[in-house]
């Protein structure tokens, strides 16, 4: 029963805050929103170059594998 008085308190209490300083609100969600979309850019690109396989080519560098024998298969007869 507590909690939910608390909460009460703490929603009438915002409520009131956005109302009394809107433009401090407002300037906030300005200042916010190029950092969201920086950091949501770089979540989307680690993302895509996970899907790509560049990052085992970063991360091995520019060194090519070691060539090995070629498997041969055997034909079905």
């Amino acid at each position: 029963m507590t909690n939910i008085v608390f909460a009460l308190v703490a929603i009438c209490l915002g409520i009131w805050g956005l109302i009394t300083y809107w433009w401090y609100t407002v300037d906030v969600i300005i200042a916010i929103f190029p950092l969201a979309l920086l950091f949501v850019g770089i979540i989307a690109l680690l993302a895509g170059l996970k899907n790509t396989g560049l990052k085992a080519n970063l991360v091995r560098g520019n060194k090519k594998p070691e060539a090995t024998a070629p498997i041969t298969r055997k034909n079905d007869e």
